[in-house]
């Protein structure tokens, strides 16, 4: 339903009594077999010892870290060692936490991690005076000349920003998904260099539309998300890189007819979703600029999708309807090709159906605030029984992930 309208990692294999590394000896051992090294092992991470009842989410929230797949994934990582099976964290150890140590050069943050971000370079500022003023630091990074940094806070680092390359990769972990679906194998690389921001609607405190089914309801944000999901999912195992802006660590990928509602969703980032609407989307349109614009120069073009689900009078049947942003005629193509690709596969799965879904502009907030290339989709009547089969039908949900993913493939082919 409309908002608003304008005016993963294996487990430990064993537990060990203390670290048999250094904090030196770790972070060089770390940098020699991984992806992004620095010469003579200059960075290093921070280590503390976790506080009693301490899991992983307990330590990284204390350091102020986003309680995101990427920031745990990466504490697991970091500290395979010493893992517990059942990750729980031991008072006599000292974990290595995904916060990277520089070396402060006395002149600038920019200065010392050699960019030219000013705005970032604030936010890494006033991490580490928060932390200081927690008592996590000791003195002033400018005093002590130890700059911390949050491992994601450079976007090329992310997790769920890496494209699985079938050449190299038979598979690749994203616990977003859920256990059950967190293996991603590659398909094909058709979507290779291209990015895409994916949205579900409402999420929070605001669960959108609500449906009626028997004596269940039936709620917008979830069939949402999990539809979004499955979307997200299938983009990657076509080589696709992919942001998931509203984001849920409980509720992965769920082959449920019924999805229970919760509020505990968050953003990309982790910061909570407002209960105002305007906050609301202004948030989501600022995550989805400053990506943008941070990658800008690393894909061969960005893209928006947003997921809701309609909800109008009880009798009233409708078909998946696509939105663009008005005079856009980038935005128009992308949803009409999304359109014909959905409209030609319920043609050649339900012969003689018929196929009521438009393209139309809307003046939409998401569609005039977010800079990518965007189409707003909304997936059925949540109030109508025969449209509701195609949120509570597990295979139908799927089925719009895939057949809307092709419809992405089809508009990527014909725009080079």
């Amino acid at each position: 339903m409309n908002e608003w309208r304008l005016g993963a990692v294996p487990k430990g294999s064993r537990l060990l009594s203390k670290r048999i590394m250094s904090l030196r000896s770790v972070k060089c051992v770390f940098f020699f077999f991984s992806v992004v090294s620095t010469a003579a092992c200059g960075e290093s991470y921070v280590r503390a010892k976790p506080q009693q009842g301490d899991g992983i989410y307990a330590m990284l929230r204390r350091y102020q870290l986003p309680l995101t797949a990427d920031y745990v994934n990466k504490f697991r990582e970091l500290n395979n060692d010493i893992l517990a099976e059942n990750s729980k964290l031991h008072l006599d150890f000292f974990y290595v936490l995904p916060i990277l140590k520089y070396t402060y050069d006395g002149v600038t943050i920019r200065s010392t991690l050699g960019m030219t971000d000013y705005p970032l370079a604030k936010k890494i500022q006033l991490y580490n005076e928060s932390l200081q003023s927690a008592g996590l630091r000791f003195s002033h990074y400018t005093a002590d000349k130890e700059l911390w940094v949050p491992y994601f806070t450079f976007p090329s680092r992310s997790v769920q920003t890496i494209t699985p390359n079938e050449n190299t990769v038979s598979s690749k972990t994203f616990s977003i998904f859920g256990d059950a679906y967190s293996k991603v194998k590659p398909i094909d690389t058709s979507l290779d260099g291209y990015i895409f921001y994916c949205v579900s609607g409402h999420g929070g405190p605001d669960p959108g539309a609500i449906g009626i089914r028997g004596r269940q309801h039936l709620y917008e944000d979830e069939y949402a998300y999990d539809i979004t999901l499955r979307l997200a999912r299938r983009l990657i195992e076509h080589g696709a890189v992919v942001y998931m802006i509203v984001r849920d660590r409980n509720d992965g990928i769920r082959d449920l007819a019924v999805l229970p509602g919760d509020k505990d969703e968050y953003y990309y980032g982790g910061s909570r979703i407002s209960s105002r609407i305007t906050t609301r989307l202004h948030k989501r349109a600022t995550i989805i600029n400053d990506l943008y614009r941070k990658n800008r120069n690393r894909s061969k073009a960005q893209y928006v999708i947003i997921i809701h689900v309609d909800s109008r009078s009880n009798a009233q049947r409708i078909d998946i309807f696509y939105y663009y942003k008005r005079y856009h005629t980038a935005g128009m193509h992308f949803a009409q090709s999304l359109h014909q690709r959905v409209k030609k596969e319920y043609s050649d799965h339900q012969p003689g159906r018929g196929y009521g879904g438009t393209v139309t502009y809307r003046n939409l907030y998401m569609l005039q605030h977010v800079n990518p290339t965007t189409v707003f989709i909304e997936v059925a009547n949540i109030r109508n029984q025969r449209d509701q089969d195609r949120l509570v039908i597990v295979n139908n949900r799927q089925a719009v992930a895939n057949w809307l993913v092709e419809g992405v493939k089809d508009y990527i082919k014909n725009a080079r």
